[in-house]
């Protein structure tokens, strides 16, 4: 049974990533193959929520974490039996050190996510609607790369990322609706900036 299959809320989720982080240095494809392919939410929760941790002041990791979310979300949508990354995406790593303090640092939110999330509003996170979170993401994730020079842009979109994904995760249309909402005031204001 693929490790995703039997983690029921966003703390599972960083507890079981933080596991995987082993060695001095840990890679992208060690971290996905701890949280298993079964669903694809876990996968995006992670890298959104190192986003808005001090992570995201590493030249290069909001690229990384902006390609991941992008590849996990089109499959997503493609709904894929198993999730396929480019080798190179798979061997990205980071300092396992470092990545053990982010993960402490983001159990706070997961856990405050946890307590606000309840099953309902299930219209919005079940075909073919739940295409429009999972489409959110997709975009979000393949701009983080453009937005990378731009102070804490990464990190506000990794912040409605993981609204979006705890929501489908969770099943809380309520939480994607809020999710949705903050995508389209962001996007506003990114197109007024431009």
């Amino acid at each position: 049974m693929p490790a995703s299959a039997e983690l029921q809320t966003a703390s599972d989720v960083v507890k079981q990533a933080r596991k995987a982080l082993d060695g001095a240095t840990s890679s992208v494809g060690e971290v996905i193959d701890a949280l298993g392919v079964a669903s694809y939410t876990p996968l995006l929760i992670v890298p959104s929520l190192a986003l808005v941790s001090p992570l995201s002041g590493v030249p290069g990791f909001t690229s990384v974490c902006g390609l991941l979310i992008a590849a996990v979300s089109l499959q997503q949508i493609l709904q894929r039996p198993s999730l396929w990354l480019p080798g190179w995406l798979r061997r990205a790593t980071i300092s396992t050190d470092r990545a053990r303090s982010a993960m402490l640092w983001f159990t706070r939110p997961a856990r405050w996510l946890d307590t606000f999330t309840k099953r309902r509003l299930r219209g919005l996170v079940t075909p073919p609607l739940a295409r429009l979170p999972q489409g959110i993401c997709l975009i979000f994730g393949m701009v983080m790369p453009l937005l990378e020079l731009i102070p804490f842009s990464s990190s506000i979109l990794g912040a409605i990322i993981v609204v979006l994904a705890t929501g489908m995760f969770m099943g809380d249309g309520l939480l994607v609706l809020i999710g949705m909402m903050l995508a389209m005031a962001v996007t506003g204001g990114l197109v007024v900036l431009i």
